[in-house]
C-alpha cells in the first residue's frame, strides 16, 4: 500500500483520480504499487497479460511495437504526469498490443485495473474523466496517423520541431531534445540514417543550428 504523502498528492492533482472520494482514495492505493525503471529497462513486453496502468511519476518512457521481421516501431513517448495502458482495463482478457521501456531512469505508479473499474462502476465523474482522456488520446493519434500517411520525412521532421519549439523570440527559437534521436527518429517513421542525413540538410541550409554539447537544436 503507497504512503507516500508526496506521491498521493501528485495522484490526487491528476484529472484521471481528482473526482475520488477519500474512501476510493483508499481502495485505489490498496493495491497500487511504485517502481524504479532503469534506461533500456522493459515495464512489459507486447503480449504480456494487461493488469494495470501506469502513471509516470519521472522519467520519459517510450511506447513502442515490435513487427514480425524485428523492426521496431516508437508509438508514443510518456513523460512526468502522462497515464498509459488505461484504455486496456474495458477489454475482456486484455493483453498489451505494445511494450513499454524506459528512455531514462524513472519511477512510476501501477495501479490494478479491477480496483480502479470498481471505482469507475460507484462513481460517474471517474468515468467520464477517463472517457475524456481516452478521447484526447484518439485525437492526438488520429493526427499523428494524418501526419504520417500524407507527409514525407522532412516535413514531418519540421512539423515536429515548430511544434515543440520553446523559447521562442521573433523568427527563432529553441528546441530541447529529451528523447535520443534513434527514439525521436522511429516516432516520426523515419530511419535512423535518413533522420541524420535531414539535420545536415537542414543544417546546411540555415534552416536549424545543432548544439552537439546539448540535445537541442536552433531553428
Amino acid at each position: 500500500m503507497i504512503t507516500d504523502s508526496h506521491i498521493i498528492d501528485t495522484v490526487s492533482s491528476h484529472h484521471l483520480f481528482s473526482a475520488l472520494t477519500d474512501a476510493e482514495f483508499k481502495q485505489l492505493f490498496s493495491t497500487a504499487k511504485t517502481c524504479k525503471v532503469e534506461p533500456l529497462e522493459n515495464i512489459f513486453h507486447q503480449g504480456d497479460k494487461a493488469s494495470c496502468f501506469y502513471l509516470v511519476l519521472q522519467g520519459h518512457l517510450k511506447i513502442y511495437r515490435t513487427s514480425p521481421s524485428g523492426q521496431e516501431k516508437v508509438v508514443e513517448v510518456m513523460r512526468e504526469g502522462s497515464t498509459f495502458a488505461e484504455a486496456l482495463m474495458f477489454k475482456n482478457k486484455p493483453f498489451y498490443p505494445v511494450a513499454a521501456q524506459a528512455v531514462s531512469e524513472s519511477e512510476l505508479i501501477a495501479f490494478d485495473n479491477s480496483s480502479y473499474l470498481k471505482i469507475l462502476k460507484s462513481n460517474p465523474e471517474a468515468g467520464i474523466a477517463i472517457m475524456a482522456n481516452m478521447s484526447i488520446r484518439l485525437h492526438h493519434n488520429l493526427s499523428e496517423i494524418e501526419m504520417l500517411s500524407v507527409e514525407n520525412a522532412k516535413n514531418r521532421l519540421l512539423l515536429f520541431l515548430m511544434q515543440n519549439i520553446q523559447d521562442k523570440d521573433g523568427n527563432e527559437g529553441v528546441i530541447e531534445l529529451d528523447i535520443p534521436k534513434r527514439t525521436l527518429a522511429s516516432l516520426l517513421s523515419i530511419q535512423p540514417e535518413t533522420f541524420s542525413r535531414l539535420l545536415k540538410k537542414l543544417a546546411k541550409e540555415g534552416l536549424i543550428e545543432e548544439d552537439r554539447f546539448a540535445p537541442m537544436f536552433g531553428i
